[in-house]
């Protein structure tokens, strides 16, 4: 039980700031990412309990899970888009930026938008793959696909995202 706590702990520090970040530029919601990102984790630690199931690839299967719990979130209520009004106030009441901050926050919600706008697969690709820096590789293996599939994926993906920002 102790080597499953320390292992949990470990992959916990390794993959929490990914999953955050893929989670909240899913939902857009500081606190709902913060709720969904604690359930993923929650049921990595319930399957690293059960006796006999081993985890091949834990960064994989913290993905799957992620897809899943942000997929189940969508089903269980209405989705509602933010304008980009309400998000730049958000920003502004966070704290004082710099210039330089205040424009990264602008352009970031630039993405973000255009970002929603995408078909969910795109998002996903785009998040893992520049985002999160994902390997295409690894991103093949979390959603069980052909690096060339995802290859052709990121692209398509970059083009629709340019497409909606500019």
């Amino acid at each position: 039980m102790e080597e499953t706590n320390q292992y949990f702990s470990q992959l916990y520090d390794q993959y929490i700031t990914r999953i955050y970040r893929f989670v909240y530029l899913k939902v857009s919601s500081v606190e709902t990412a913060e709720d969904l990102s604690s359930e993923v984790f929650l049921r990595l630690y319930k399957r690293l309990r059960e006796p006999g199931r081993e985890i091949q690839n834990p960064q994989a299967f913290l993905y799957q899970i992620a897809r899943n719990v942000v997929a189940d979130h969508y089903r269980g209520r209405r989705v509602t888009t933010i304008s980009i009004e309400k998000t730049t106030i958000e920003i502004e009441d966070i704290g004082d930026p710099t210039q330089g901050q205040a424009e990264v926050n602008l352009e970031m919600d630039r993405i973000r938008q255009a970002l929603s706008q995408l078909q969910d697969d795109y998002q996903n690709l785009i998040i893992w793959r520049y985002i999160d820096e994902l390997t295409v590789p690894e991103i093949a293996q979390i959603i069980g696909k052909s690096e060339g599939n995802i290859r052709v994926g990121v692209s398509r993906a970059l083009e629709a995202l340019r497409e909606k920002i500019t």
